[in-house]
Protein backbone atom coordinates (compact mmCIF):
# COMPACT_ATOMS: atom_id res chain seq x y z
CA UNK A 1 0.00 0.00 0.00
CA UNK A 2 1.35 3.39 -0.92
CA UNK A 3 1.95 5.75 1.98
CA UNK A 4 0.23 9.09 1.55
CA UNK A 5 1.70 12.38 2.65
CA UNK A 6 0.51 13.18 6.16
CA UNK A 7 -0.05 16.76 5.00
CA UNK A 8 -2.88 15.66 2.72
CA UNK A 9 -5.40 15.74 5.57
CA UNK A 10 -4.91 19.27 6.86
CA UNK A 11 -4.00 22.75 5.68
CA UNK A 12 -1.70 23.66 8.56
CA UNK A 13 1.86 22.33 8.50
CA UNK A 14 2.61 22.73 12.20
CA UNK A 15 -0.69 21.16 13.26
CA UNK A 16 -0.27 18.20 10.93
CA UNK A 17 3.35 17.74 11.99
CA UNK A 18 2.29 17.78 15.63
CA UNK A 19 -0.37 15.17 14.92
CA UNK A 20 2.23 12.94 13.32
CA UNK A 21 4.62 13.42 16.24
CA UNK A 22 1.84 12.39 18.62
CA UNK A 23 1.48 9.14 16.69
CA UNK A 24 5.24 8.59 16.65
CA UNK A 25 5.43 9.08 20.43
CA UNK A 26 2.57 6.62 20.84
CA UNK A 27 4.54 4.07 18.85
CA UNK A 28 7.90 4.53 20.59
CA UNK A 29 6.71 4.44 24.20
CA UNK A 30 6.11 1.19 26.06
CA UNK A 31 2.91 -0.56 25.05
CA UNK A 32 0.18 -0.86 27.67
CA UNK A 33 1.00 -4.56 28.02
CA UNK A 34 4.72 -3.98 28.52
CA UNK A 35 4.06 -1.13 30.93
CA UNK A 36 1.75 -3.30 33.03
CA UNK A 37 4.29 -6.11 32.99
CA UNK A 38 6.98 -3.74 34.24
CA UNK A 39 4.69 -2.51 37.02
CA UNK A 40 3.98 -6.08 38.13
CA UNK A 41 7.70 -6.88 38.23
CA UNK A 42 8.35 -3.75 40.27
CA UNK A 43 5.56 -4.45 42.78
CA UNK A 44 6.63 -8.07 43.27
CA UNK A 45 10.24 -7.08 43.88
CA UNK A 46 9.07 -4.33 46.23
CA UNK A 47 7.14 -6.91 48.26
CA UNK A 48 10.32 -8.98 48.62
CA UNK A 49 12.28 -5.98 49.89
CA UNK A 50 9.58 -5.27 52.49
CA UNK A 51 9.04 -8.89 53.52
CA UNK A 52 9.82 -10.51 56.87
CA UNK A 53 13.01 -11.96 55.40
CA UNK A 54 14.33 -8.58 54.25
CA UNK A 55 17.13 -6.99 56.31
CA UNK A 56 15.56 -3.59 55.53
CA UNK A 57 12.05 -4.19 56.86
CA UNK A 58 12.69 -2.44 60.22
CA UNK A 59 14.56 0.49 58.70
CA UNK A 60 11.53 2.39 57.39
CA UNK A 61 12.04 1.54 53.70
CA UNK A 62 10.36 3.64 51.04
CA UNK A 63 10.37 2.20 47.55
CA UNK A 64 9.57 4.46 44.62
CA UNK A 65 10.23 4.67 40.88
CA UNK A 66 12.60 7.13 39.28
CA UNK A 67 13.64 7.86 35.71
CA UNK A 68 11.41 7.55 32.65
CA UNK A 69 8.70 5.47 34.33
CA UNK A 70 8.22 8.17 36.97
CA UNK A 71 8.44 11.00 34.43
CA UNK A 72 6.21 9.49 31.73
CA UNK A 73 8.99 9.62 29.12
CA UNK A 74 9.54 5.94 28.35
CA UNK A 75 11.01 4.98 24.99
CA UNK A 76 11.24 1.40 23.78
CA UNK A 77 14.88 0.45 23.18
CA UNK A 78 15.67 -0.54 19.58
CA UNK A 79 16.65 -3.94 20.93
CA UNK A 80 17.15 -5.67 24.27
CA UNK A 81 15.37 -5.22 27.61
CA UNK A 82 13.82 -2.03 28.93
CA UNK A 83 15.07 -0.62 32.22
CA UNK A 84 12.97 0.33 35.22
CA UNK A 85 14.82 2.31 37.88
CA UNK A 86 13.67 2.65 41.44
CA UNK A 87 14.98 3.72 44.81
CA UNK A 88 15.10 1.82 48.09
CA UNK A 89 15.31 4.70 50.57
CA UNK A 90 15.86 3.95 54.26
CA UNK A 91 14.76 6.29 57.03
CA UNK A 92 18.28 6.34 58.52
CA UNK A 93 20.54 9.34 58.16
CA UNK A 94 23.48 8.63 55.88
CA UNK A 95 25.96 9.33 58.69
CA UNK A 96 24.66 6.22 60.46
CA UNK A 97 25.35 3.84 57.58
CA UNK A 98 28.42 2.59 55.74
CA UNK A 99 27.56 3.08 52.04
CA UNK A 100 29.52 0.10 50.73
CA UNK A 101 28.04 -2.23 53.35
CA UNK A 102 24.57 -0.98 52.41
CA UNK A 103 24.83 -1.80 48.71
CA UNK A 104 26.56 -5.08 49.50
CA UNK A 105 23.75 -6.01 51.91
CA UNK A 106 21.16 -5.37 49.22
CA UNK A 107 23.13 -7.41 46.71
CA UNK A 108 23.60 -10.31 49.14
CA UNK A 109 19.91 -10.43 50.04
CA UNK A 110 18.76 -10.56 46.43
CA UNK A 111 21.57 -12.88 45.37
CA UNK A 112 20.43 -15.42 47.99
CA UNK A 113 16.74 -14.99 47.12
CA UNK A 114 15.12 -18.06 45.61
CA UNK A 115 13.63 -16.12 42.69
CA UNK A 116 16.02 -13.24 42.10
CA UNK A 117 19.35 -14.90 42.84
CA UNK A 118 20.29 -15.95 39.28
CA UNK A 119 19.14 -12.60 37.88
CA UNK A 120 21.07 -10.34 40.29
CA UNK A 121 24.30 -8.45 39.61
CA UNK A 122 26.19 -5.69 41.41
CA UNK A 123 26.79 -2.34 39.70
CA UNK A 124 28.62 0.78 40.84
CA UNK A 125 25.67 2.53 42.47
CA UNK A 126 22.87 0.00 42.23
CA UNK A 127 21.92 -3.65 42.23
CA UNK A 128 20.48 -4.94 38.95
CA UNK A 129 17.81 -7.61 38.57
CA UNK A 130 17.52 -8.69 34.94
CA UNK A 131 14.61 -10.55 33.41
CA UNK A 132 15.78 -12.21 30.21
CA UNK A 133 14.58 -10.32 27.09
CA UNK A 134 12.05 -8.33 29.15
CA UNK A 135 13.32 -5.78 31.69
CA UNK A 136 16.12 -5.07 34.00
CA UNK A 137 15.52 -3.21 37.24
CA UNK A 138 18.22 -1.07 38.81
CA UNK A 139 17.65 -0.73 42.54
CA UNK A 140 19.38 2.31 44.02
CA UNK A 141 19.86 2.01 47.82
CA UNK A 142 19.71 5.36 49.57
CA UNK A 143 19.65 7.03 52.97
CA UNK A 144 18.36 10.42 54.02
CA UNK A 145 20.84 13.25 53.53
CA UNK A 146 21.15 14.65 57.02
CA UNK A 147 23.01 17.72 55.79
CA UNK A 148 20.77 18.83 52.91
CA UNK A 149 17.36 17.78 54.29
CA UNK A 150 14.14 17.76 52.29
CA UNK A 151 13.94 14.88 49.81
CA UNK A 152 17.72 14.82 49.24
CA UNK A 153 19.41 11.46 49.71
CA UNK A 154 22.86 9.97 49.68
CA UNK A 155 23.57 6.91 47.55
CA UNK A 156 26.58 4.56 47.60
CA UNK A 157 29.31 4.90 44.99
CA UNK A 158 31.57 1.86 44.97
CA UNK A 159 34.15 3.51 42.71
CA UNK A 160 34.51 6.38 45.16
CA UNK A 161 34.11 4.09 48.19
CA UNK A 162 31.82 6.74 49.61
CA UNK A 163 28.43 8.41 49.45
CA UNK A 164 27.31 10.62 46.57
CA UNK A 165 24.40 13.05 46.34
CA UNK A 166 21.01 12.59 44.70
CA UNK A 167 17.38 13.69 44.90
CA UNK A 168 15.12 11.49 42.73
CA UNK A 169 11.85 12.78 44.20
CA UNK A 170 12.95 16.38 43.86
CA UNK A 171 13.83 15.75 40.23
CA UNK A 172 10.35 14.40 39.46
CA UNK A 173 8.77 17.44 41.11
CA UNK A 174 10.98 19.80 39.12
CA UNK A 175 10.26 18.06 35.82
CA UNK A 176 6.51 18.03 36.38
CA UNK A 177 6.61 21.71 37.27
CA UNK A 178 8.58 22.45 34.11
CA UNK A 179 5.97 20.54 32.16
CA UNK A 180 3.30 22.63 33.95
CA UNK A 181 1.72 19.64 35.61
CA UNK A 182 0.80 19.32 39.26
CA UNK A 183 2.80 16.82 41.29
CA UNK A 184 2.01 16.01 44.92
CA UNK A 185 4.78 14.46 46.98
CA UNK A 186 3.64 11.51 49.04
CA UNK A 187 5.16 9.32 51.71
CA UNK A 188 4.32 5.64 51.35
CA UNK A 189 4.23 2.83 53.85
CA UNK A 190 4.38 0.40 50.96
CA UNK A 191 6.01 0.64 47.56
CA UNK A 192 4.95 3.83 45.80
CA UNK A 193 3.01 2.95 42.66
CA UNK A 194 4.46 3.54 39.24
CA UNK A 195 2.40 6.35 37.68
CA UNK A 196 -0.20 5.14 35.20
CA UNK A 197 0.93 5.57 31.62
CA UNK A 198 -0.72 8.68 30.21
CA UNK A 199 -2.26 8.57 26.74
CA UNK A 200 -0.01 10.55 24.43
CA UNK A 201 -2.77 13.03 23.61
CA UNK A 202 -2.95 13.98 27.31
CA UNK A 203 0.77 14.51 27.79
CA UNK A 204 2.33 17.92 28.06
CA UNK A 205 4.64 18.85 25.15
CA UNK A 206 7.80 18.62 27.27
CA UNK A 207 7.27 14.90 27.88
CA UNK A 208 6.83 14.26 24.18
CA UNK A 209 9.89 16.37 23.36
CA UNK A 210 11.95 14.24 25.75
CA UNK A 211 10.64 11.04 24.17
CA UNK A 212 11.57 12.28 20.71
CA UNK A 213 15.05 13.38 21.77
CA UNK A 214 15.68 10.04 23.44
CA UNK A 215 14.46 8.18 20.35
CA UNK A 216 16.76 10.30 18.17
CA UNK A 217 19.62 9.52 20.58
CA UNK A 218 19.01 5.77 20.38
CA UNK A 219 19.08 5.91 16.58
CA UNK A 220 21.90 8.42 16.09
CA UNK A 221 24.56 6.90 18.35
CA UNK A 222 25.71 3.54 17.05
CA UNK A 223 28.24 3.41 19.90
CA UNK A 224 26.26 3.25 23.14
CA UNK A 225 29.33 4.38 25.11
CA UNK A 226 29.18 7.76 23.37
CA UNK A 227 25.42 8.30 23.72
CA UNK A 228 24.40 10.97 26.28
CA UNK A 229 22.47 9.51 29.21
CA UNK A 230 18.74 10.08 29.50
CA UNK A 231 18.81 12.24 32.63
CA UNK A 232 21.19 14.73 30.98
CA UNK A 233 18.98 15.05 27.89
CA UNK A 234 15.84 15.25 30.04
CA UNK A 235 17.32 17.97 32.25
CA UNK A 236 18.50 20.04 29.30
CA UNK A 237 15.09 19.75 27.66
CA UNK A 238 13.43 20.75 30.93
CA UNK A 239 15.58 23.86 31.25
CA UNK A 240 15.00 24.73 27.59
CA UNK A 241 11.21 24.35 27.68
CA UNK A 242 9.24 27.53 28.34
CA UNK A 243 5.64 26.42 27.94
CA UNK A 244 5.16 26.19 24.17
CA UNK A 245 2.05 24.21 23.22
CA UNK A 246 3.16 22.85 19.85
CA UNK A 247 5.32 19.72 20.08
CA UNK A 248 7.22 20.45 16.88
CA UNK A 249 7.88 24.06 17.86
CA UNK A 250 8.79 23.00 21.42
CA UNK A 251 11.36 20.59 20.01
CA UNK A 252 12.73 23.25 17.67
CA UNK A 253 13.12 25.82 20.44
CA UNK A 254 14.52 23.24 22.87
CA UNK A 255 17.26 22.20 20.44
CA UNK A 256 18.12 25.84 19.73
CA UNK A 257 18.36 26.59 23.44
CA UNK A 258 20.45 23.50 24.22
CA UNK A 259 22.93 24.53 21.53
CA UNK A 260 22.85 27.99 23.13
CA UNK A 261 23.72 26.43 26.50
CA UNK A 262 26.74 24.75 24.87
CA UNK A 263 27.86 27.99 23.20
CA UNK A 264 27.51 29.96 26.44
CA UNK A 265 29.68 27.41 28.26
CA UNK A 266 32.32 27.55 25.54
CA UNK A 267 32.45 31.33 25.77
CA UNK A 268 33.63 30.94 29.37
CA UNK A 269 36.26 28.42 28.31
CA UNK A 270 34.53 25.35 29.75
CA UNK A 271 32.32 22.54 28.58
CA UNK A 272 28.61 22.41 29.31
CA UNK A 273 27.96 21.05 32.80
CA UNK A 274 24.52 19.75 33.78
CA UNK A 275 23.56 19.84 37.44
CA UNK A 276 20.68 18.26 39.30
CA UNK A 277 17.99 20.98 39.30
CA UNK A 278 16.99 20.51 42.95
CA UNK A 279 20.31 19.37 44.42
CA UNK A 280 23.10 21.48 42.98
CA UNK A 281 25.94 19.40 44.40
CA UNK A 282 25.07 16.50 42.08
CA UNK A 283 26.57 16.85 38.62
CA UNK A 284 24.55 14.77 36.18
CA UNK A 285 27.13 15.18 33.42
CA UNK A 286 30.12 14.04 35.52
CA UNK A 287 30.85 11.27 33.03
CA UNK A 288 32.14 13.91 30.60
CA UNK A 289 34.84 14.96 33.08
CA UNK A 290 36.98 12.03 31.99
CA UNK A 291 35.49 11.30 28.58
CA UNK A 292 36.16 14.07 26.09
CA UNK A 293 35.09 11.82 23.20
CA UNK A 294 31.62 11.35 24.69
CA UNK A 295 31.20 15.10 25.19
CA UNK A 296 32.35 15.81 21.63
CA UNK A 297 29.90 13.19 20.34
CA UNK A 298 27.07 14.79 22.33
CA UNK A 299 27.84 18.27 21.02
CA UNK A 300 28.27 17.13 17.43
CA UNK A 301 25.07 15.10 17.56
CA UNK A 302 22.84 17.73 19.14
CA UNK A 303 24.07 20.39 16.70
CA UNK A 304 23.31 18.08 13.77
CA UNK A 305 19.85 17.34 15.19
CA UNK A 306 19.17 21.06 15.66
CA UNK A 307 20.21 21.83 12.08
CA UNK A 308 18.07 19.07 10.56
CA UNK A 309 15.02 19.95 12.65
CA UNK A 310 15.32 23.65 11.86
CA UNK A 311 15.41 22.87 8.13
CA UNK A 312 12.45 20.51 8.49
CA UNK A 313 10.40 23.23 10.21
CA UNK A 314 11.01 25.69 7.38
CA UNK A 315 10.01 23.38 4.53
CA UNK A 316 6.24 23.49 5.10
CA UNK A 317 5.73 20.40 2.98
CA UNK A 318 5.99 16.63 3.12
CA UNK A 319 8.87 15.72 5.45
CA UNK A 320 8.23 11.99 5.87
CA UNK A 321 11.70 10.95 4.73
CA UNK A 322 13.39 13.45 7.05
CA UNK A 323 11.35 12.19 10.00
CA UNK A 324 12.21 8.60 9.19
CA UNK A 325 15.92 9.48 9.03
CA UNK A 326 15.69 11.04 12.51
CA UNK A 327 13.40 8.58 14.30
CA UNK A 328 13.58 5.41 12.23
CA UNK A 329 11.08 2.58 11.76
CA UNK A 330 8.30 4.05 14.00
CA UNK A 331 7.74 6.79 11.40
CA UNK A 332 7.24 4.25 8.63
CA UNK A 333 4.87 2.23 10.84
CA UNK A 334 2.82 5.31 11.74
CA UNK A 335 2.53 6.44 8.11
CA UNK A 336 1.44 2.97 7.08
CA UNK A 337 -1.29 2.90 9.73
CA UNK A 338 -2.43 6.38 8.70
CA UNK A 339 -2.66 5.34 5.06
CA UNK A 340 -4.74 2.31 6.04
CA UNK A 341 -7.11 4.47 8.08
CA UNK A 342 -7.36 6.98 5.23
CA UNK A 343 -8.30 4.26 2.77
CA UNK A 344 -10.92 2.80 5.13
CA UNK A 345 -12.48 6.24 5.58
CA UNK A 346 -12.48 6.79 1.83
CA UNK A 347 -14.19 3.46 1.18
CA UNK A 348 -16.75 4.24 3.88
CA UNK A 349 -17.49 7.62 2.27
CA UNK A 350 -16.27 9.49 5.33
CA UNK A 351 -13.82 11.74 3.49
CA UNK A 352 -14.57 14.89 1.61
CA UNK A 353 -12.79 17.60 -0.32
CA UNK A 354 -13.25 21.19 0.73
CA UNK A 355 -13.41 24.11 -1.66
CA UNK A 356 -9.70 24.62 -0.97
CA UNK A 357 -8.96 21.09 -2.11
CA UNK A 358 -8.14 19.77 1.39
CA UNK A 359 -9.07 16.15 2.15
CA UNK A 360 -10.99 15.97 5.43
CA UNK A 361 -13.71 14.16 7.33
CA UNK A 362 -17.17 14.64 5.78
CA UNK A 363 -18.93 17.79 6.95
CA UNK A 364 -21.66 19.86 5.37
CA UNK A 365 -19.07 22.14 3.74
CA UNK A 366 -17.26 19.44 1.80
CA UNK A 367 -18.01 17.33 -1.27
CA UNK A 368 -17.82 13.55 -0.63
CA UNK A 369 -14.72 11.99 -2.17
CA UNK A 370 -15.08 9.00 -4.50
CA UNK A 371 -13.62 5.73 -3.17
CA UNK A 372 -10.25 4.88 -4.67
CA UNK A 373 -10.85 1.58 -6.45
CA UNK A 374 -7.78 1.70 -8.70
CA UNK A 375 -5.37 -1.20 -8.30
CA UNK A 376 -2.65 -0.31 -10.77
CA UNK A 377 -2.60 1.57 -14.04
CA UNK A 378 -5.64 1.60 -16.34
Amino acid sequence: MAVASFLSSTHDFTTSLDELLFDICEDIQLSATRHEQAVQRYETLGDALESEASPFRLLGPKIYPQGSMALGTTVKPPEGPHDLDFVLELSLLHQQVNPIRLIQELYTFLRKHGVYGPMTSLKNRCVRVEYANEFYMDILPACRNGDAGGTCVKVPDRALNSWTDSDPLGYVRWFEERASMRFVARIFDKAAPVPAQEPVVQKKPLKLVVQLIKRWRDRYYTDADLAPISIVLTTLAGHAYTGERSVSESLNLALNRIVGFIDNAHQTGTRLRVWHPTHSSEELSERWNNDAAAYHAFETGIRAFREKWSLLMTRNENVNSELEALFGEPVKAVLRKRAERLQKSRLAGQLGVSSAGIISRNRSSVIPARPNMFYGEQ
